[in-house]
C-alpha cells in the first residue's frame, strides 16, 4: 500500500480556507517548529512531503527561514496564505529553480481547489514565470532604490533566493519610472534618494496610481514612527528578520 503524499498545514487564521474530510491522511496539522523541521530533513520516505502551507498571519522572519533553508530534495509549493485576498507561494516554476508568486484571493482559491485541499476540480496546478496559465498569479516584484552597495547586494542576494524578481534604481526618477512601468508588489526607498527623498516618491506612487497600491518601505538610518505616507519604516543596518517584514509585511 503505498503512503499517500502529505500537506503539511500550520493554521491560526480565523477563517476556513483550508478544509478536508475528517481521517484524510493528505492534510496534517503541524506547528512551525515541526514544519521547519520536515522541510530541512533529506528523508521524505516516510512521508512523501507534497506541500506545505501556512495559513493565518505567521512571523515574517519564519516564513524567510522556512524558504531558505528547504532541503534540495523538496520539491513541493510552499504556500503562505497571510489572509483571505492575500498570498505568497514558493514554487518550481517549469520544474526548475524556485521563483515567488503573489496571489490574489482568485488565485488562493483557484490553487486550494485545483490540489483538492478542499472539494473541487482534479486538474493541476503550474506556474510559470511568464504564463501562468488559468490564474493571475504572477512573479512577485521588488523595487529597491537605495546608493548603498552593501544593503543593496544584501537585500537583493535575499530576494534572489527567495525566487523574487528585483528591480535596482539608482536614483527617485529611476525608481518612478521603473514603479510605472513594472508595478512592483514592493517598493524599498533609501530615505534620502537623489533628486528626491523616499517618503516623497512613496507619496508620488501613492498619488499618480488610484488602483494600484504597491508595499512602500523606507530605510532610514534613525528609527521613525509608522505614518500615512509609506507602509513602514526599516532602520539600517538591515537584519535578516528586516527584509522578511518588507516582503512578507508586519
Amino acid at each position: 500500500m503505498s503512503i499517500p503524499a502529505v500537506t503539511l498545514l500550520s493554521s491560526t487564521a480565523a477563517w476556513q480556507g483550508i478544509t478536508w474530510t475528517a481521517g484524510d491522511r493528505r492534510v496534517q496539522r503541524c506547528s512551525m517548529k515541526e514544519i521547519l523541521y520536515a522541510s530541512t530533513s533529506p528523508s521524505f520516505s516516510a512521508m512523501p512531503l507534497e506541500r506545505i502551507v501556512i495559513e493565518g498571519k505567521a512571523e515574517s522572519a519564519e516564513i524567510l527561514v522556512l524558504l531558505s533553508t528547504l532541503d534540495p530534495s523538496f520539491t513541493g509549493d510552499v504556500l503562505y496564505i497571510y489572509r483571505p485576498d492575500r498570498a505568497f507561494l514558493s514554487a518550481r516554476a517549469d520544474g526548475s529553480r524556485r521563483v515567488m508568486f503573489s496571489l490574489s484571493k482568485a488565485d488562493i482559491d483557484f490553487y486550494v481547489d485545483t490540489n483538492q485541499l478542499r472539494r473541487g476540480s482534479e486538474s493541476s496546478f503550474r506556474l510559470s514565470t511568464d504564463a501562468p496559465g488559468d490564474t493571475t498569479a504572477t512573479r512577485m516584484r521588488v523595487l529597491l532604490a537605495d546608493k548603498d552597495p552593501k544593503t543593496v547586494q544584501r537585500i537583493t542576494s535575499v530576494l534572489s533566493g527567495l525566487g523574487c524578481e528585483t528591480m535596482v534604481a539608482d536614483s527617485a526618477i529611476d525608481a518612478i519610472q521603473l514603479v510605472d512601468k513594472r508595478r512592483p508588489d514592493v517598493v524599498l526607498l533609501d530615505g534620502e534618494c537623489e533628486h528626491m527623498n523616499g517618503v516623497a516618491v512613496a507619496r508620488f506612487v501613492k498619488n499618480a496610481h488610484a488602483e494600484y497600491r504597491p508595499r512602500t518601505i523606507v530605510l532610514s538610518a534613525r528609527n521613525r514612527k509608522p505614518d500615512s505616507e509609506v507602509d513602514g519604516y526599516l532602520m539600517r543596518p538591515l537584519a535578516f528578520d528586516q527584509i522578511a517584514t518588507a516582503v512578507f509585511g508586519a
